[in-house]
């Protein structure tokens, strides 16, 4: 984390009035440099978009500085030059931030809303018979530094030198400075911590953000350093804590000097729409630095390459031209336009879904806990630190009921947290057999005596520990009538990442550890089936061949492979089912257009396969009615350079019809329609915009879903994603 050079003065004629100035600069042509600041104000709401939506053209790199000359030497190898994603441009911010965004997805963060109750409460248990308290600095500060460090892996009952340490990131060092060395001690300190986490959990995971780094390195997701997996935690802590401080100080002020305090806070609902507002009205992020790549006009004004620009996102979500009545305090505001108070685009907060969950949490337990809230200090009298890229108070002083509050029975947290323990089962290889070239079958068996193996069903796969590697998916390919054992076939892949590797060096008798059985590619009912398998995908249609001729459907398996030698399992399908084998080297292509003449009455397609064939049978089968194809990839497709198609979604819950026309995605047109779903990023990579879909197949162009979920097709994002087909219908109203 680069130490900040800041200049004491405020960049705004009052911290106080810092609205009156930015209403200034969007009324004043043009965009107007700023001495202070060394740029130039981007102000209009429109205009801010704009920028955001370019992060080519607009570098992130001025966001924070480099190591000033006086550090670097001693930062060398140990803290990364580069300290959070704010710091990278694309190509390199979007590979990285693969390894974090589906960690923050919030349904998937609920897990963790006990603990976060549990720490606020213990806080409250210790100040409730008081009275009195300075909100920041006894709640506000402290809850989200410890909840972001429990999260991120740290130890939260840390946090007080965590947060000292987080200070240090902000200190100015000059070349004069005679105790450098003492004056960085503390972000040496903290980095050498965390890079300690990261070696531990490389072999011990838990449920926090570092193991989920390594989980996403692991399956070939990300591809990274450890000195970049380092580098993404300490500025998640800062920047995970500040605004999260900040805004519930300003934002209770806020409520309590406004006399809505009970009513933001009756209820999850009325929570959400009170965040909104505040998030809205007096953001704690103001804006942000970006530096022009090359030259740019904006609402024809030119500016050149290495122009020095300054993004208000604050300004922005107070410009009258989006909003009514902007400078106005609603919450039951309905508004079609996004607000920017956790930014936009591919530098959105990344922690916003966190944010979001906490505040709610903070708000509920505050209004369960201290009765009769009111401010002491006025609210014109609220100091406000010097405002820059961010903005806060200095305290806010409240009291309550002492009495009442000491009488007051703690609420419990209505469901437990999910358990994150995972089921891991110690399995001794029967058997090694080679199946085709480079394909390994491996027979295993429960190790120990009396032990059963789980129950599993056609399509199911199992993780596989891999040494240091972690785990690699495969597919069970046994004979599901077979309760006795389990079968994987694994293909050594020369360029993969080791996991193949390692599992060919192991031979009979060897024990490895194994999670599940899952399956997300279940074989459903049907009178006929066509299995169509490429090259290893061989695997989970295997079971499915037993099961389909033990249920005494219809049913015919097509398995297309480069060679004969290089297709497991082949002599044996041809001769147990009716099998039309396909070796390219022999046969040339496979037409698989030929699928189209088949009749999809009572017709389930099963494929399993490499991109190129998935995609390709997606194409042929477009036609057939929803649900009759069903594919497993080996990775995710890559869709987000497809052509944008129009759909209509109907909102089951309402029974609403909607066009979600080419121009437009589903998120424009649900939020036209009042449905009010948020938003942070607009590029599916946080996970905000998550609705849940009951019937249709999404076209999933988010980078937050798994491959597996995407594959369930329960869910999608809608700033991004699509339909494959013609309709879809969502749980929504």
């Amino acid at each position: 984390m680069a130490i900040l050079e800041i200049p004491s003065s405020c960049p705004f004629s009052n911290t106080r009035n810092l609205f009156s100035d930015l209403s200034h600069f969007r009324a004043t042509p043009g965009f107007p440099y700023n001495d202070t600041l060394k740029a130039r104000i981007i102000s209009r709401y429109d205009d801010v978009v704009e920028v955001l939506d370019n992060p080519d053209t607009f570098s992130s790199k001025p966001t924070v500085p480099e190591h000033p000359p006086p550090v670097k030497p001693i930062f060398a190898g140990k803290v990364p030059e580069k300290s959070t994603l704010l710091n990278w441009d694309n190509p390199d911010h979007d590979r990285l931030r693969l390894s974090v965004s589906s960690f923050f997805v919030p349904r998937r963060l609920e897990r963790f809303r006990p603990v976060i109750s549990k720490l606020a409460h213990k806080l409250l248990d210790n100040i409730a018979g008081q009275g009195t308290m300075d909100l920041k600095s006894a709640f506000a500060l402290p809850l989200p530094l410890q909840t972001i460090s429990l999260i991120a892996g740290l130890d939260p009952e840390r946090w007080e030198w965590i947060g000292r340490s987080l200070e240090l990131f902000g200190s100015p060092i000059t070349t004069g400075d005679t105790s450098i060395q003492e004056k960085i001690q503390g972000i040496l300190d903290i980095h050498e911590y965390v890079m300690e986490l990261i070696q531990a959990r490389k072999h011990d995971r838990r449920d926090d953000l570092i193991s989920h780094i390594w989980n996403q390195r692991d399956a070939g997701i990300v591809e990274m350093t450890n000195m970049e997996h380092l580098a993404m935690i300490p500025g998640l802590l800062l920047a995970g804590h500040e605004t999260t401080t900040n805004v519930l100080s300003m934002g209770t002020a806020r409520l309590l000097h406004l006399g809505l305090w009970d009513e933001a806070c009756e209820n999850e609902d009325s929570r959400k729409k009170a965040i909104e507002e505040l998030l809205r009205y007096e953001s704690a992020i103001v804006g942000m630095r970006r530096e022009l790549t090359q030259d740019y006009d904006i609402n024809g004004v030119r500016l050149k390459k290495g122009d020095q620009i300054f993004a208000a996102y604050n300004s922005g979500s107070r410009d009258q031209l989006r909003f009514q009545d902007p400078d106005v305090f609603d919450m039951h505001r309905q508004s079609k336009t996004q607000h920017l108070g956790f930014g936009r685009g591919v530098h959105a907060c990344l922690g916003a879904p966190l944010a979001r969950l906490l505040l709610r949490i903070e708000l509920d337990i505050l209004h369960q806990r201290l009765l009769d809230l009111q401010l002491l200090t006025p609210y014109e009298d609220i100091e406000y630190h010097p405002v820059r890229e961010g903005r806060g108070v200095k305290g806010v002083e409240i009291r309550w009921d002492a009495t009442k509050a000491l009488q007051q029975v703690r609420i419990a947290p209505k469901r437990a947290r999910q358990s994150t323990s995972i089921t891991e089962y110690r399995l001794v290889i029967e058997d090694v057999s080679e199946v085709a070239h480079n394909i390994l079958q491996f027979t295993l068996r429960a190790a120990g005596s009396g032990i059963n193996l789980p129950k599993w069903t056609p399509g199911a796969h199992i993780d596989i520990s891999v040494g240091n590697l972690g785990f690699r998916q495969y597919s069970l390919c046994s004979n599901p009538f077979d309760a006795s054992k389990w079968q994987i076939a694994v293909l050594l892949e020369q360029c993969g990442l080791g996991g193949s590797r390692f599992l060919h060096g192991l031979r009979q008798g060897g024990i490895v550890t194994a999670r599940g059985p899952r399956n997300h590619f279940a074989l459903e009912k049907a009178r006929r089936y066509i299995f169509i398998a490429g090259g290893i995908g061989i695997t989970p249609i295997r079971p499915m061949l037993e099961s389909a001729r033990h249920s005494g459907a219809h049913y015919k398996l097509i398995y297309l492979g480069n060679s004969r030698d290089g297709m497991a399992y082949a002599d044996e399908l041809e001769t147990s089912h009716p099998a039309t084998i396909w070796p390219k080297d022999e046969k040339g292509r496979y037409d698989l257009t030929t699928l189209a003449n088949e009749d999809p009455e009572g017709l389930r397609i099963l494929c399993c396969g490499p991109e190129r064939l998935t995609t390709a049978l997606e194409q042929v089968c477009a036609s057939f009615p929803l649900g009759t194809l069903k594919t497993e990839r080996f990775q995710p497709a890559l869709e987000n350079a497809a052509e944008k198609r129009p759909f209509d979604v109907e909102l089951r819950r309402s029974g609403t019809a909607l066009h979600v026309p080419a121009s437009k995605s589903l998120l424009e047109v649900l939020n036209e329609n009042g449905r009010g779903i948020m938003s942070t990023c607009s590029k599916g990579t946080c996970g905000t915009c998550e609705v849940p879909v009951l019937e249709g197949a999404p076209e999933h162009r988010d980078t937050v879903l798994t491959p597996l979920e995407k594959i369930e097709n329960t869910s999608m994002m809608a700033c991004v994603s699509r339909c494959r087909g013609e309709r879809l219908v969502l749980d929504l109203w």
